[in-house]
């Protein structure tokens, strides 16, 4: 298939919604807009996995956007490593892969960091020349590049001279949050996450590192006033970033009026899902049922609330109680998809399980190629390095314990499934289950 498939990787959480839901609502932004031919996202504790999502496409021009704030550890170790990339153009056979620098490094996000700052400036009655402002990033010491972004804001900020103090301080590196009040003076503070969602970091860890009470974007910490900001990403203009940094890889990306909701999805698997729905009527996958005229949860009636977006249902199936897996089985219920046409439900498939209809479809043709356990663990950058070498009994008691409840079957462990229409395959280890298989290790320690 010819064509330009633009994908968007981020970190994705085990712990909340917000962190892969923010990068998601980019997506069906995107989709709208009709930015490209297929548009999706990848994420290194969610599905589709980093390592994975490129199977899901089937152009031959890839654009991969970094949905990260700073040129970092994921953005050059993880992300290359899991994706199998050799620098900013990767060629395999006839596909060409374009990886972009981060989008917090681009110039478009200055505008929206210096909106957020003078909003809160504005808006709570501040005087500029009595305010500094904490450019908070999250940093790491395993890579230097990562505080480089949230740096830059801050000298830019500083060079503009509106502000009487500005410091870029982090969350996992020196100088740490706290610092922002030895370093400063000023009776007030605005501090801003240099994030680009609501996650676990904005909404817990960084107010509890200032010091503000709980669910709270105002208070009294140290003798100064402290405002919390929301985090850069949240911010419709972030779209335009992402398709200014696709187009710096020599590709248009010309928006043109979108066939609906449901189009712009990954393509890999889907004329062979519409082909076997048309020829049996009805098909089951994992905990979803399809006909030709609606999808809905295997074991549901069919008369479910009507859901008419992709937003809408992955909210529905994801975020409430969230949801990390999305083939664990304890799909939700209680809802319904009217099908215009066969082919969405081949996008009601990629809401709910994104990334497992190319597996499914690859095992239907006897292509589906399982990574082993070693190959997962060797292509590792972190603490996830070989653990393949755990004692064989704790691997199988792992995968009895984390892939029970899963609707796909470990064919990375047990050898290829049954060729059926209600055989998933797992085609190599999840991060959840790695992240289980690391916690063993580590309690053995």
């Amino acid at each position: 298939m010819s064509g330009v498939a633009l994908v968007l990787a981020g970190h994705g959480s085990h712990i909340s919604a917000e962190t892969a839901g923010v990068v998601w609502g980019y997506v069906d932004r995107l989709r709208q807009m009709g930015a490209a031919d297929e548009i999706t996202a990848g994420f290194w504790k969610e599905q589709p996995a980093l390592s994975r999502v490129l199977d899901s496409v089937a152009a031959d021009e890839v654009v991969i956007v970094p949905v990260f704030t700073a040129q970092g550890y994921f953005t050059r170790d993880v992300l290359p490593a899991e994706m199998g990339l050799t620098g900013a153009l990767t060629v395999r056979g006839k596909r060409r892969i374009h990886l972009t620098p981060p989008i917090g490094e681009h110039a478009l996000l200055d505008a929206i960091v210096d909106s957020r700052l003078r909003d809160a400036v504005s808006t709570r009655g501040l005087q500029p020349g009595r305010t500094a402002a904490a450019i908070i990033g999250h940093g790491t010491p395993r890579n230097r590049h990562s505080r480089a972004a949230a740096r830059a804001q801050a000298e830019r900020l500083r060079a503009l001279g509106w502000l009487a103090e500005v410091a870029a301080v982090y969350l996992d590196d020196e100088p740490d949050i706290p610092s922002i009040y030895r370093d400063t003076s000023a009776p007030d503070i605005v501090a801003l996450p240099f994030f680009l969602a609501e996650g676990s970091h904005v909404t817990r860890d960084v107010p509890r590192a200032l010091g503000l009470p709980p669910g709270q974007t105002a208070g009294d910490v140290n003798g100064r006033r402290v405002y919390y900001c929301e985090p850069v990403g949240a911010d419709e203009s972030i779209c335009a970033v992402i398709l200014e940094l696709a187009r710096e890889t020599g590709h248009a990306f010309q928006c043109r009026e979108s066939a609906g909701d449901w189009s712009g999805f990954p393509a890999a698997g889907r004329q062979m899902l519409v082909s076997a729905l048309k020829r049996e009527g009805s098909l089951r996958f994992g905990q979803v049922t399809l006909s030709a005229a609606r999808a809905w949860r295997s074991g549901d009636s069919a008369t479910g609330r009507v859901l008419a977006t992709p937003a809408q249902l992955r909210a529905h199936v994801r975020n409430d109680p969230f949801r990390p897996l999305a083939t664990s089985t304890n799909l939700p219920g209680g809802w319904r998809v009217d099908l215009a046409a066969p082919e969405q439900a081949h996008a009601v498939l990629e809401t709910v399980y994104p990334g497992l209809v190319a597996d499914w479809a690859a095992q239907q043709s006897g292509r589906l190629c399982p990574e082993s356990l070693e190959t997962v663990s060797q292509r590792q950058v972190g603490i996830f390095k070989d653990i393949h070498r755990l004692p064989r009994q704790v691997i199988a008691r792992t995968v009895e314990q984390v892939c029970a409840g899963c609707v796909c079957q470990p064919t990375w462990w047990t050898g290829p499934a049954q060729s059926s229409a209600t055989a998933l395959p797992c085609r190599s280890a999840c991060n959840r289950w790695l992240s289980a298989a690391q916690k063993t290790r580590e309690a053995a320690a």
